[in-house]
C-alpha cells in the first residue's frame, strides 16, 4: 500500500529532524570534551586558566576550539 504524499512529507521531515538533532547532540559532546580540557588546565592566582602557546604561538586546544566554531557556528 503506497504512502500517501501527507504520509510520505512526514516521515521525510521527522528523518530531516533526527538528523539535525544527531548532528547537534555531537556537536554538544564535542564541546563538552573541550570544556573539560580547559577545566583541567592550570590556573592562574586569580584562578584565570593559562592557555599556552609553543615557540612559535601554536596551541592545539586553541586551534581546535577554532575549528570547532567555525564547524558549528550557525
Amino acid at each position: 500500500m503506497p504512502l500517501d504524499p501527507a504520509q510520505r512529507y512526514q516521515m521525510e521531515q521527522d528523518a530531516l529532524t533526527a538528523a539535525w538533532e544527531a548532528e547537534r547532540l555531537a556537536a554538544c559532546d564535542d564541546a563538552i570534551a573541550l570544556l573539560r580540557e580547559i577545566a583541567d588546565l592550570e590556573r592562574d592566582d586569580d584562578g584565570d586558566v593559562i592557555i599556552g602557546t609553543d615557540a612559535d604561538g601554536h596551541n592545539d586546544l586553541m586551534s581546535r576550539i577554532t575549528a570547532f566554531f567555525a564547524t558549528h557556528d550557525q
